[in-house]
């Protein structure tokens, strides 16, 4: 499948900072919660959000409830397993 030049620098956009490229590497291998992302990454719960939220949008990952808590994980989107896959 191929990319329309949008896609590819939405992805690109939300996937180029170390930080969501980190996330991106941990949620292909498991779903996390936020707060278990926060804790691998040393980082604020509201910050790990703001990234978790663009790479939502960018349908890089997928969010889904579970109870209370909310879990992430990679996207099965083609998009998205392309730049897990480099």
């Amino acid at each position: 499948m191929s990319l329309s030049a949008d896609q590819a620098v939405e992805a690109l956009r939300a996937a180029g900072e170390p930080t969501r490229l980190r996330v991106l590497s941990l949620l292909a291998g498991e779903e996390l919660s936020v707060m278990e992302l926060s804790r691998i990454l040393e980082q604020s719960q509201p910050r790990v959000s703001r990234h978790l939220k663009l790479m939502a949008d960018a349908g890089l990952i997928e969010r889904f409830p579970d109870g209370a808590r909310v879990f992430y994980r990679a996207s099965s989107d083609p998009v998205a397993r392309r730049l897990i896959d480099t």
